[in-house]
């Protein structure tokens, strides 16, 4: 809603407090004069009515012109406000004994124009609740008898004399006034009016519950609290003809339908107002305020100060009670948006008392979205929504608010609506509380793929020494445990035989040595431990003499290197060098080592002059092995493989391994 709506909005809600207050002032007068008391002539239903109705519809046309049911709301309030203020005037008038210009008329106007705004509540506006249109085509018959109902039973009204009204206390003794030889329209017509109002509130009431029934979730959320409504309206009209104080529960009947709107706008976003009732919700509750202290003050002490005095005492409570209900109201329908450190320490609470940080995104979406009181917001890294609160609206009316940490830009958060200026003031502090919060959840899901890998390695190192110690070192230990029971047979009976089993048995068992060797050097070559990593890449290159010429290159002042990065340098060497003489069919490698810009990252390059190493469908398990290792310890793999251009590979590997 733009500025100049709202200030429109609220002059015309001003006007409609005018007419209220015009009233207020003049009751203690009326009260001297005789005059029943506003409560018993049912005046305090139309003040109710007409803040109640015409407040919030005035601020729903203000930002939708066209909402019919808005527009209903204000028609409604504005004639129960204009028959409030001139009945007053009226009644003031005609018991004064000296008259008012033109008092009579206006206690006509009183008598009959809250007729179309009290049937228009239970018929037309129950009809096209909540999108100012007929659920179907096939309701237009209840909506023609209701405008029949409406139009017969206000000219019934108009065409009766004042006196018509059937409450004592009203009129001097003998008046007649205006249209005093009038009786209404013929008993016909008025049955015929009476048969189609109350066709058409069932017909309203039955439109309603079927718009519920047919509803999705989020429509049936909003119209459960108009419905409840209606039926409580009702319910209470009916009461109210069977208990004494029957007035004042017909004054609370005009309430729960707007403040059942109310809900519906500001809790379940209806019609998608931006949330435009602060000000109504805090000028409402101000006037109602208002109307009960004249009340009290013009019960005890209005008779005794005066009615201007009454009033007075009661308008110097309204500037600072209108300040403290319009915070709360803010806060009400805005949340905290225009209390940054209250929301500050609420989202510090959340990122507190979050455990996984999973978990935390999810506690901080939703505190976002309660601080500001928007009805959706989501939070997305690269290609996932990994957090959200709420629902989408479904209509293009989203904000993104980029989320960095340390300059890089670490997520996105979305909003489902457009936000204010100073809601941006306001998520530019809290941003960055969100944004490590997308970090820490960035790195707990890394942490654990790295976990995740781990285990996997781990457990493909385990089935690696599973089936070398169960398909080879078993049997071979089997087989000279045979072998020893034979030449022990044959030492009597076959000495020479006996030492021919020695001597292979000796063999086996020399051969058996050096395969677990080989297995404890495949888990921790001893050459790492002896040589470091440059002596034992050098020691290996040798090892490739006559099929690949090896050069190892590496500065005297490498800093010390961590164990398991020792080894995955060792390991991720070993292979390529393996590649480069199997695959790429390399004369020449070239191994080097060294500590780059970065602090604390080892680079290893290997380059050969080969033909590389095929296509990368053809990639097995060794570039595979390769690239494992490099992650594991959050480490860069890059491999540039050119056809006759040789095959260079880049792996950058952490020196801090936790």
């Amino acid at each position: 809603m733009t500025d100049r709506s709202a200030r429109r909005a609220a002059v015309a809600a001003g006007a409609l407090l005018v007419l209220v207050l015009g009233t207020l002032v003049v009751e203690p007068r009326l009260r001297q004069l005789g005059v029943t008391g506003i409560v018993e002539r049912f005046d305090a239903f139309r003040a109710v009515a007409a803040l109640s109705f015409g407040v919030p519809g005035l601020f729903v046309v203000a930002q939708r012109p066209g909402s019919r049911v808005g527009w209903v709301m204000v028609v409604v309030g504005t004639a129960q406000g204009l028959g409030l203020a001139l009945g007053a005037y009226g009644l003031l008038g005609i018991n004064d004994g000296t008259g008012l210009p033109g008092d009579e008329w206006a206690m006509w106007v009183s008598n009959w124009v809250w007729i179309p705004a009290y049937l228009l509540v239970p018929t037309i506006f129950l009809l096209i609740f909540p999108d100012g249109r007929l659920p179907s085509r096939r309701w237009w018959p209840a909506s023609a008898g209701a405008y029949a109902g409406i139009g017969v039973n206000t000219l019934d009204w108009m065409l009766r004399p004042v006196t018509y009204e059937q409450v004592p206390g009203l009129f001097p003794k003998g008046y007649d006034g205006v249209l005093a030889g009038l009786t209404g329209v013929p008993d016909a017509l008025r049955t015929a009016g009476t048969v189609c109002t109350v066709g058409a509130v069932l017909a309203a009431v039955g439109s309603l519950v079927g718009r519920y029934r047919s509803a999705d979730d989020e429509v049936r959320r909003r119209l459960q609290w108009v419905l409840a409504a209606a039926l409580l309206t009702v319910g209470l009209l009916g009461v109210a003809l069977f208990v004494p104080w029957g007035p004042v529960i017909v004054a609370l009947a005009a309430v729960p339908l707007p403040v059942a709107v109310s809900v519906a706008v500001v809790a379940h976003r209806l019609w998608d107002l931006d949330l435009l009732l602060s000000r109504a919700l805090a000028f409402g509750a101000v006037s109602v305020a208002l109307l009960a202290a004249y009340a009290l003050v013009a019960a005890t002490l209005g008779n005794a100060i005066g009615s201007g005095a009454s009033a007075l005492i009661v308008a110097l409570a309204v500037h600072p009670l209108y300040l403290r209900v319009s915070v709360a109201a803010n806060r009400l329908v805005y949340g905290d948006r225009d209390d940054p450190a209250r929301a500050l320490r609420r989202l510090g609470v959340r990122l507190s008392d979050a455990g996984a940080p999973g978990d935390l995104l999810e506690r901080m979406a939703a505190e976002v979205g309660r601080v500001l009181r928007i009805h959706y917001v989501a939070v997305e890294e690269p290609g996932a929504v990994v957090a959200s609160w709420g629902r989408p609206s479904g209509a293009d009316t989203s904000e993104s608010v980029p989320l960095l940490y340390q300059g890089e830009r670490v997520g996105t958060l979305v909003l489902g609506e457009r936000l204010r200026p100073k809601d941006r003031a306001l998520l530019a502090q809290l941003a960055p509380h969100v944004a490590v919060a997308v970090r820490a959840h960035r790195l707990g899901a890394d942490l654990e793929r790295s976990h995740g890998r781990l285990l996997a390695a781990r457990q493909e190192e385990r089935d690696r020494l599973l089936y070398e110690l169960h398909d080879g070192l078993g049997p071979t230990l089997a087989a000279l445990a045979l072998q020893v029971d034979r030449g022990r047979r044959l030492v009597d009976t076959d000495p020479e035989g006996a030492k021919r089993v020695m001597d292979e048995l000796s063999g086996r068992i020399r051969g058996t040595v050096e395969n677990v060797r080989a297995i404890v050097n495949d888990l921790r070559p001893p050459p790492l431990d002896m040589l470091g990593l440059t002596g034992a890449l050098a020691e290996l290159g040798r090892g490739f003499a006559g099929d690949l010429a090896v050069e190892v290159e590496a500065p005297p002042d490498l800093p010390a290197l961590p164990p398991p990065v020792e080894l995955a340098a060792y390991r991720i060497a070993a292979e390529a060098m393996t590649n480069a003489v199997r695959h790429a069919m390399a004369s020449r490698c070239t191994v080097s080592l060294r500590a780059c810009d970065a602090p604390g990252v080892l680079e290893l390059r290997v380059d050969d002059d080969g033909v590389g190493v095929g296509a990368p469908a053809r990639h097995g398990f060794g570039l595979a092995s390769m690239r494992r290792r490099s992650e594991e310890l959050n480490g860069t793999f890059e491999l540039l493989d050119q056809a006759g251009a040789g095959t260079h590979l880049v792996v950058r590997l952490p020196l801090a391994v936790r």
